[in-house]
């Protein structure tokens, strides 16, 4: 099994493109997905709680600005 972290969004009308914000979600690593989630991040290793937080860091910091909401959930997955 992968672990894997989760991401699911909520946008703000009148603020940055959802175009724009994808670019800058990729950008962090996560990869597209269709269905109850918008992204998924896969680990190559059972991460530590540190790095989990590390990473919502990251998609904060590039999340700056853009009005966006989100939600991250990261567990072993198929």
């Amino acid at each position: 099994m992968v672990w894997k972290t989760y991401l699911v969004m909520y946008f703000r009308s009148g603020k940055e493109k959802a175009s724009e914000v994808v670019k800058k979600v990729e950008m962090v690593g996560f990869k597209t997905t269709f269905g109850p989630v918008d992204f998924v991040y896969e680990w190559k290793y059972k991460p530590t709680k540190e790095q989990v937080l590390e990473l919502g860091d990251r998609l904060s910091r590039a999340l700056r600005g853009t009005g966006v909401v989100f939600n991250i959930d990261t567990h072993e997955g198929p």
